[in-house]
């Protein structure tokens, strides 16, 4: 079963070429800052510094783009593939020990894991089972909400396509009780969006 990452996935390219942008700004301004000083001051000790000083923004720009880094995977029959829907949908989600794991039936939300910290994906239902350990931050992280908002509007579209119970319409009822909603930057902290492919929930409402 082939299965592709959330940032390989054309509905992730916005988020990529943003990243891209603030990144090629980034360097610009600062080999214009290089070029100032070589010509003030023509000295090597400017160029390592400015490659550390760019290296390092580079590194932080990346560390403050959690959307690059979702941990979910979909296969080919997904709607986050397109409108290709030969055969079941399936979600696949990633562990903090690096490991994939199909997430099953139903929704998700996160817990703290009380025995060795960080945070538990359990089941969003009455049985609160668990998952499994989803990762080392604490599940107040701005970070793992989005993740897991995004996990749970790529079940509801696997549920839709699959013929399950669980509507669209609930989905998107649930998701705005949610405490975090996706950010519309992920450097500035304050704006959020929430991110849904609009025709294709839209598609599944006429159905």
């Amino acid at each position: 079963m082939e299965m592709r990452r959330f940032i390989s996935l054309e509905i992730a390219r916005p988020f990529v070429y943003r990243f891209l942008g603030i990144l090629i700004i980034f360097e610009l301004l600062i080999a214009g800052l290089l070029i100032l000083l070589f010509s003030i001051t023509d000295s090597l000790f400017v160029i390592i510094l400015g490659s550390l000083i760019g290296g390092v923004g580079a590194f932080l720009i990346y560390q403050n783009s959690p959307l690059l880094r979702v941990p979910l995977a979909v296969n080919l029959n997904h709607p986050f593939m397109g409108d290709l829907e030969l055969g079941s949908a399936v979600v696949m989600v990633q562990f903090s020990d690096g490991t994939w794991g199909d997430v099953g039936a139903g929704r998700v939300r996160l817990t703290v894991d009380e025995l060795i910290g960080g945070s538990l994906l359990i089941r969003d239902d009455d049985t609160y089972a668990v998952i499994g350990h989803f990762s080392p931050l604490h599940q107040t992280h701005s970070a793992l909400k989005r993740y897991v908002i995004l996990i749970n509007q790529a079940i509801a579209l696997r549920d839709a396509v699959n013929g399950t119970e669980d509507s669209i319409e609930s989905a998107r009822e649930r998701e705005q009780l949610e405490s975090g909603l996706l950010e519309r930057s992920w450097i500035e902290e304050q704006d959020s969006i929430e991110i849904e492919p609009e025709g294709l929930f839209s598609k599944f409402r006429k159905e």
